[in-house]
C-alpha cells in the first residue's frame, strides 16, 4: 500500500529552548524517558541471556517478552522525542551504547551466522577466496586449528553440523551452519568479515555494535542538515532489533544500513552520484538496501544506476575473475530452503490465492509497488518511498528472521512517528523465529499498519474540516461589522477584477453562476462555439461576451484573459460546479499581494461531485507537480486567481486542456508565489466535457502530457 508522505519536522521549528528552566511535564518526561531506557536495557540483557532449554527462549513466552521489550522502545521513543534536543542526544547515545553493550556480553542468542562470519574472515586471511570452498573442505582443515569453531565433539550441537567425510571433505563438527555449502554473502560484507574476525566471534559482536552506534551518531549529525529533527534518530537507536540482531546477533545487515543511511543522505543534499555509490555498497554488502532505489529514481536516474551498477560490478569483479559463477554462493540454495521457489514462504499471498499463482503474485504485488513508489516519491525525500517499499516486501516476502527489519527501523527514522507503525513488521519477524506462524506475525503486522494508517486518515480528515470551520467562523466574526467598508476601500484602491468564464453549451447553469457574481466582479463569458445559445443567455444577463470559435478550452481562457482590462483576473468554470460567491477567498490574496497566484482547493459537497477516477488524477498530477517543481499544491483547481499582465508574460501557448497545468508549471518556473484555497465543490450542471466522457478524458490526458514534457525538457 502507498502511504502518503508525512512532513518532515526541522529540528529547528521542533528545538525546545534551551535556556528555559524545566517544567514538571518535562522533568516528567524526562523521568519517563530514563525509567524506559533502563527497563529496555535491562530486558535486552535478560532476552540474550535466557537459556536456550528454558521456556522463556522460544514460543509465546519468547514472543511475550519481546514485545515488552518492543512496548518499552515506543514509550521511551516518544518520551525522549519531547525532550529538549540537547538533553535527548545525551538519551539517545546512552540509550544506543547501553544495549548494544549489555547485548554483546554473552554469545549469540537468536542465530549462529557470525561464526561463518569468522570463519568466511580467517579464510581471507589465509589469501583464499572465501567462495572458493565450503567450510569443511579438505583444503581448508590446516585453519581449523586454534578458530575455536571446531570442537573436538558434537556434544551440544545440532546434527546438522556435523559431517562425514567424502571426496574432498574432510569429517568434523563444527559451530557453522551449513557446512557443506559454500558462503552467501556478498563482497563488502566478505571484506568486513576479514576486517573484524582477528578477535573472533565476540570481536564481530563488538564491531556490529559500533557500527549501530555509528549510525545513531551519523543520524544525530545528519537529520538537521536535510531539515528533519535529530531526534528521529532514537526510533533507531533504541529499538530491540538493533540491540539484538547487532550487538548480540552481530548481523552484517548494520553494515548495509549504515552504507543505507549515507546514501539517503546525500541524495537528500542532491548528490544523487555519491548517494549510488553509498546504496550500491550496502546492496553488495547486504542486498536489501536495493529497496530504497525505486524511490530515489526520479532524479538522475541514469548517474544513480550507473553508480550503483559500477560498484557493485566492481567489488564482484575479482571474485568473478577468481572464482566464476562460484561467486553466487548458496543464493540459489537459500531461496529453496526457505521455501521462496515453491511459494510455500509467501504466507499473506498463500491465504487468499491458489497456490500455484502465489509466486507470480508476489512478483506483481512487488512489481506494481515499485513502479507506484517510483513514480509518487520525492527523489529528495526518497526515504518514505523506501519505507513502503521495503514494508510491502517483508509483508509479501514474510522473512523468517528479524534482522532483515534492521533496514526498516532506519527508514521509519527518517520518516518520523507519522510511520512507525512499520516497526510492527520489525516484531513479525521475532513472531516467526521463535514458532508462531508467518501468517500469524505478518497478517498481524498488516492489520496493525493498514488500521494506524487509516486512523491518520480519518483524523486528519476530522481536523481539517473542524479547522477550515473554526476558520470561517473567525473570519466571520472578525468581518461582520466592516465587511461593507473593507469591500469598498479594496475596490477603491485596486479596481474591479474580472472574471473569465469558458463556455461552451452552459445555457442551463449561466443563469445560477452569473446571479452569484460578486459586487466588484465583472463576468466575462467565452463562448467556444455553443449551440444551445449560451452567448445570448449570457448577454441577456447583462454579461460581457467574447466569441472564440477556435475549440480548446485554452483558447476560450485566453481569448477572455486578451478582452479583460482588470489588473487581477479570475478564472471560474461555468458549470455550476462553484459558487461565484467564493471567488474572493481566492482573489482577495492576489489582490493584497500576498500571493502571485491562488487556486481553489476544491473540497467536494457530496460523493457525486466529483467523480473517483478524476480525483485520483488530479491528486497524482499534483503529487508530481510538488515532486518536480517543489510547489507545495494539492490541486490543480480551475478555480484561479492572478494579475492580467504577469499572466500574458508566461506566455502560456496550450490552447486546450493543459492550459491550467502549464499555467502552474510556467508560474513555478518564474518563481511565483503560488496560494491554496478551500473552496465547496459541488455537482456541475449537465454532463462535462472531460470527465464525463471516454473522448474527453483521453483528450485531456494526452495534452496535459505533452504539456508536461514541454516544461521540463
Amino acid at each position: 500500500m502507498l502511504i502518503p508522505a508525512p512532513r518532515e519536522t526541522s529540528a529547528r521549528s521542533a528545538r525546545t529552548p534551551e535556556a528555559a528552566r524545566p517544567g514538571r511535564a518535562e522533568l516528567t518526561r524526562l523521568a519517563v524517558a530514563l525509567a524506559a531506557v533502563t527497563l529496555l536495557t535491562i530486558g535486552v540483557y535478560a532476552i540474550v541471556r535466557v537459556h536456550a532449554t528454558s521456556d522463556f527462549s522460544h514460543g509465546r513466552w519468547a514472543g511475550v517478552i519481546i514485545g515488552v521489550l518492543f512496548a518499552l522502545y515506543l514509550v521511551g521513543a516518544w518520551s525522549v522525542s519531547g525532550l529538549r534536543v540537547r538533553w535527548a542526544r545525551w538519551l539517545i547515545l546512552g540509550g544506543a551504547a547501553a544495549t548494544q553493550i549489555v547485548a554483546f556480553t554473552t554469545a549469540p542468542r537468536f542465530s549462529d551466522d557470525l561464526y561463518r562470519y569468522v570463519w568466511d574472515g580467517r579464510v581471507q586471511a589465509a589469501g583464499i577466496d572465501p567462495y572458493r570452498y565450503v567450510p569443511v573442505a579438505t583444503r581448508l582443515v590446516g585453519l581449523r586449528a586454534g578458530s575455536g569453531l571446531f570442537p573436538p565433539t558434537g556434544r551440544g550441537l545440532d546434527p546438522s553440523h556435523c559431517v562425514t567425510s567424502a571426496p574432498g571433505i574432510t569429517a568434523g563438527c563444527t559451530l557453522l551452519n551449513r557446512p557443506l555449502v559454500h558462503t552467501i554473502y556478498p563482497p563488502v560484507a566478505e571484506a568486513y568479515y576479514f576486517l573484524a574476525h582477528w578477535w573472533g566471534p565476540r570481536g564481530i559482536q563488538i564491531s556490529a555494535a559500533v557500527l549501530a552506534i555509528g549510525v545513531t551518531f551519523l543520524l544525530l549529525a545528519g537529520l538537521p542538515r536535510i531539515g528533519i529533527d535529530a531526534r528521529n534518530a532514537v526510533l533507531w537507536a533504541l529499538c530491540p532489533t538493533v540491540a539484538i540482531e547487532a550487538g548480540n546477533g552481530g548481523h552484517a545487515d548494520v553494515l548495509a544500513v549504515l552504507f543505507t543511511a549515507c546514501g539517503l543522505l546525500a541524495l537528500a543534499s542532491k548528490r544523487v552520484g555519491r548517494g549510488g555509490l553509498f546504496l550500491g555498497l550496502g546492496i553488495a554488502a547486504k542486498v536489501t538496501p536495493a529497496l530504497a532505489v525505486p524511490a530515489a529514481l526520479r532524479r538522475r536516474p541514469l548517474l544513480l544506476l550507473g553508480s550503483i551498477v559500477g560498484v557493485v560490478v566492481g567489488v564482484y569483479l575479482p571474485h568473478i575473475l577468481a572464482v566464476g559463477s562460484g561467486v553466487e554462493g548458496f543464493f540459489g540454495g537459500y531461496l529453496d530452503e526457505e521455501g521462496y521457489q515453491s511459494g510455500s514462504r509467501f504466507a499473506l499471498l498463500d491465504s487468499v490465492v491458489p497456490t500455484s499463482l502465489v509466486k507470480p503474485a508476489a512478483v506483481a504485488v512487488l512489481a506494481v509497488t515499485a513502479i507506484l513508489v517510483w513514480r509518487l516519491s520525492d527523489p529528495e525525500r526518497p526515504w518514505h518511498g523506501a519505507l513502503v517499499m521495503a514494508g510491502v516486501g517483508f509483508l509479501v516476502t514474510a522473512p523468517p528472521f528479524a534482522w532483515y527489519a534492521e533496514l526498516l527501523v532506519l527508514f521509519i527514522a527518517f520518516a518520523g512517528w507519522r510511520s512507525v507503525a512499520w516497526v510492527g513488521v520489525a516484531y513479525a519477524g521475532y513472531t516467526v523465529q521463535l514458532g508462531g506462524t508467518a501468517f500469524q506475525g505478518y497478517g498481524s503486522a498488516l492489520v496493525a499498519v493498514a488500521a494506524v494508517y487509516a486512523g491518520q486518515l480519518v483524523f486528519k480528515t476530522l481536523r481539517v474540516r473542524s479547522a477550515t470551520k473554526r476558520r470561517e467562523m473567525t473570519v466571520a466574526a472578525e468581518f461582520a461589522d466592516s465587511a461593507d467598508r473593507a469591500a469598498e476601500l479594496v475596490l477603491d484602491r485596486l479596481g474591479p477584477t474580472d472574471v473569465i468564464l469558458p463556455c461552451l453549451d452552459e445555457a442551463e447553469a449561466l443563469p445560477y453562476v452569473l446571479s452569484r457574481i460578486p459586487a466588484g466582479y465583472r463576468a466575462i463569458v467565452v463562448d467556444n462555439g455553443s449551440t444551445d445559445g449560451s452567448a445570448e443567455v449570457a448577454a441577456a444577463l447583462g454579461a460581457m461576451v467574447v466569441h472564440e470559435p477556435r475549440r480548446g478550452f485554452g483558447a476560450a481562457c485566453h481569448a477572455g484573459l486578451l478582452a479583460a482590462t482588470a489588473d487581477v483576473v479570475c478564472f471560474l468554470d461555468c458549470d455550476g460546479s462553484f459558487d461565484p460567491e467564493d471567488l474572493p477567498k481566492v482573489a482577495d490574496a492576489v489582490r493584497a499581494g500576498q500571493a502571485d497566484l491562488a487556486l481553489g482547493q476544491r473540497r467536494p459537497l457530496t460523493r457525486d461531485a466529483w467523480p473517483p477516477h478524476a480525483r485520483l488524477a488530479n491528486r497524482l498530477l499534483a503529487r508530481r507537480i510538488r515532486s518536480e517543481t517543489g510547489v507545495r499544491i494539492h490541486d490543480l483547481g480551475p478555480m484561479r486567481a492572478a494579475r492580467r499582465e504577469e499572466l500574458l508574460a508566461l506566455g502560456i501557448q496550450d490552447r486546450r486542456f493543459g492550459y491550467p497545468l502549464e499555467m502552474v508549471l510556467k508560474a513555478a518556473g518564474e518563481g511565483w508565489r503560488i496560494a491554496e484555497t478551500d473552496v465547496p465543490y459541488a455537482p456541475r450542471t449537465g454532463k462535462s466535457k472531460v470527465t464525463g466522457t471516454v473522448g474527453g478524458t483521453v483528450k485531456a490526458v494526452r495534452d496535459m502530457r505533452r504539456v508536461w514534457r514541454a516544461a521540463t525538457r
